[in-house]
């Protein structure tokens, strides 16, 4: 058998395009994948590399229970996520997973790009390591890393080599086959390694709970790096075990930039971060906003106090990993329309510790909930919907209208003229002037309900500028916007 450091210098020394793909059946978890492709001695893998732009690899090693399509398996949709291809390696060496490499490396045969990050968990983490010291990877990622011995000494061995990959640790805390302490002291001794504890977990990270999934976000944006763009289906929260997605768009650029966090309407009962509010994603993003659009519960399966939970969830969120979105903390914005008006709204008029945001744009809000039981027959229904057992302090309690203070984050409201909301955005709006809060107010003459409605309409695309200008000067000069006398147009 060819040695290992033979093995190693040749990964990236073909030149001559290889021949497609040997074998390889439809996949069960990912499609558009395959299994059992062979690869080197009647050895597979299994292979994502979808088409379209190339993508960067990574190469996954399972460790000593399992194969490559067990224990491994939840790595393969977050890695999609992150932009990756991906490769799972069954082996019986670690000049087996080099000869994997060497294979999925060779030019034409996948569509991937020359950057490989290798990934292991229990003992394949040690394979990962070993491969990594001679260089030529941009990362390495373990999971309840169990090094071995030679680990360490092969790094220093190899010190020179070039291309030294980083290195990202995850290890439970409350593993007892391979003591934290012990991985931890080697990522130390590593020129460019990361260790990150995940609270109270085992050694088996196929087995780590909803509350220890956080590694797949962090994952994810050290996978992505620096690359700017749409980022789909970040999960912010895990409220009782369920994840709640946010879409994001990260504008290019050097310098943070303000970020607005969109949530859309649907009655408080439907729709998604992709429905109803999807026109305003590219003034946003063109204007140079960042921006994320939030999933959150909705009714009848429990109320909107908790759906204000997921409100300032994702705020708490956005705010506490702006380096990872290049994002300035302190120009934040709340969107949102119809049902998610009332949302948007009660939270600006709640002080809130961790989820404070500089401005609010509510389109065509529901601003009072006490008229309701005396009004329509679904609004009748709908008031037990919204609130379970309810009494009239409830509906004023979650009413932005009684709400309202004068030192609340500035407010621009948006309102078509022919919606049955009009009413009570108007008088919102007074309510606002009457204490004093900043706020603006744009309208749309003849305008229905709902922005994807206005879609094609020229006479009323000028929100879409005027909001945005807003958004800037708001966020621009937040002391000054928060102390400008309020206008009623």
């Amino acid at each position: 058998m060819t040695s290992l450091p033979v093995l190693i210098a040749a990964l990236a020394a073909s030149i001559v395009p290889c021949s497609p793909p040997l074998g390889g059946r439809p996949h069960y978890v990912i499609p558009g994948a395959l299994r059992d492709v062979t690869y080197h001695d009647q050895l597979t893998l299994d292979a994502y590399a979808p088409a379209g732009e190339p993508r960067p690899a990574a190469i996954i090693i399972h460790g000593s229970q399992g194969t490559r399509s067990t224990h491994v398996t939840q790595l393969f949709e977050v890695l999609d996520r992150a932009g990756f291809a991906w490769f799972s390696v069954a082996y019986r060496s670690t000049g087996d997973v080099a000869e994997a490499i060497r294979y999925v490396r060779c030019p034409g045969r996948f569509n991937i790009t020359p950057e490989t990050v290798l990934i292991g968990e229990d003992t394949g983490a040690g394979i990962a390591l070993s491969l990594g010291a001679y260089g030529g990877f941009r990362g390495v990622v373990t999971f309840g890393a169990k090094p071995g011995e030679t680990v360490l000494s092969l790094w220093k061995e190899n010190s020179g080599a070039k291309s030294k990959p980083a290195v990202f640790m995850f290890h439970g805390t409350a593993d007892e086959e391979s003591p934290p302490a012990a991985v931890e002291a080697l990522c130390k001794q590593l020129p460019d390694c990361t260790f990150h504890p995940v609270a109270g977990a085992i050694h088996n990270f196929e087995n780590w709970h909803p509350d220890q999934w956080g590694w797949k976000e962090d994952l994810t944006a050290w996978l992505r790096g620096d690359r700017r763009g749409l980022w789909k289906d970040i999960v912010y929260d895990r409220p009782d075990g369920r994840e709640l997605l946010m879409d994001a768009y990260i504008p290019q650029g050097h310098k943070p930039v303000p970020a607005v966090i969109i949530v859309h309407g649907g009655g408080w009962e439907a729709g998604n971060k992709v429905t109803y509010v999807s026109p305003v994603f590219e003034p946003l993003a063109e204007a140079g906003f960042a921006w994320f659009s939030i999933d959150y519960r909705l009714t009848p399966y429990l109320h909107i106090p908790q759906q204000l939970e997921d409100v300032r969830a994702a705020i708490r969120y956005v705010r506490a990993h702006a380096d990872r979105f290049h994002i300035d903390p302190t120009r934040i914005a709340l969107l949102g329309e119809s049902a998610s008006g009332q949302l948007v709204a009660q939270t600006a008029s709640e002080p809130c510790a961790g989820c404070e945001v500089q401005a609010v744009v509510s389109f065509y809000g529901v601003y009072d909930f006490t008229k309701w039981p005396e009004s329509s027959d679904w609004e009748k229904a709908a008031v037990r919907r919204l609130f379970g057992d309810w009494k009239r302090e409830t509906l004023q309690r979650y009413s932005p209208l009684f709400n309202s203070r004068s030192d609340q984050p500035p407010m621009l409201l948006i309102q078509g003229t022919q919606d049955e909301l009009y009413g009570g955005t108007m008088e919102y709006a007074r309510k606002l002037k009457e204490v004093g809060a900043p706020f603006k107010l744009i309208l749309l003459e003849g305008a229905p309900h709902g922005m994807e409605n206005w879609e094609g309409h020229t006479e009323w695309a000028f929100y879409k500028q005027k909001f945005v200008e807003w958004l800037r000067a708001t966020l621009r000069v937040q002391e000054s916007a928060a102390s400008t006398s309020a206008d009623l147009n």
